[in-house]
């Protein structure tokens, strides 16, 4: 009886620690599951951000802020950044979102603006051809239209802005050029 009571005692003290050994497991799970799930939000969040490229090749044809106007020679604020397209090049989508405006307006030409996380929009002005509607859901490199000459425009390219929480923010500082 005495070994018997001995195998009991090492069943009970092996049957304790395998429920310890199974607690600190499923703490260690639920933790790594908790991780995961910060990580995964995480990815989200920065593929939402309009951190991408809105054509395969980008060469700058005016920078943001003060420049000259070659019809008026006067300084005037030029709110995003232009690059040098063809009316074949394809413009992207450089961060998931909503399209929120798609429209004509008098300067910009065809227009799309996309509604990203934390406030950001990015805009696409003098397009020659929307792929998109109002409502889509894109993600980052969706093809969104064509590069353009509409609105007041002196050539083909792409008229590219940022803002956040509408303050506008100089483009270059979200795409690697």
């Amino acid at each position: 009886t005495d070994t018997i009571r001995s195998y009991n005692i090492i069943i009970s003290n092996f049957e304790d620690n395998t429920k310890l050994y199974q607690e600190k497991l499923d703490e260690v799970i639920d933790h790594h599951n908790r991780m995961f799930h910060i990580c995964d939000s995480l990815t989200n969040i920065m593929d939402s951000l309009p951190l991408g490229s809105p054509l395969d090749t980008l060469i700058m044809s005016s920078n943001y802020g003060s420049r000259k106007n070659s019809e008026t020679q006067k300084w005037e604020y030029h709110p995003g950044t232009d690059f040098l397209a063809d009316w074949r090049d394809t413009v992207y989508a450089t961060g998931a979102g909503i399209i929120g405006v798609l429209h004509y307006s008098n300067g910009y030409g065809r227009t799309i603006v996309i509604d990203h996380v934390s406030g950001y929009k990015s805009r696409y002005a003098h397009l020659t051809r929307y792929f998109v509607k109002r409502g889509d859901f894109v993600k980052r490199g969706d093809a969104i239209g064509t590069a353009g000459n509409t609105g007041h425009s002196r050539g083909y390219h792409l008229h590219y802005e940022v803002s956040r929480q509408g303050k506008l923010t100089n483009p270059k500082d979200y795409i690697r050029l």
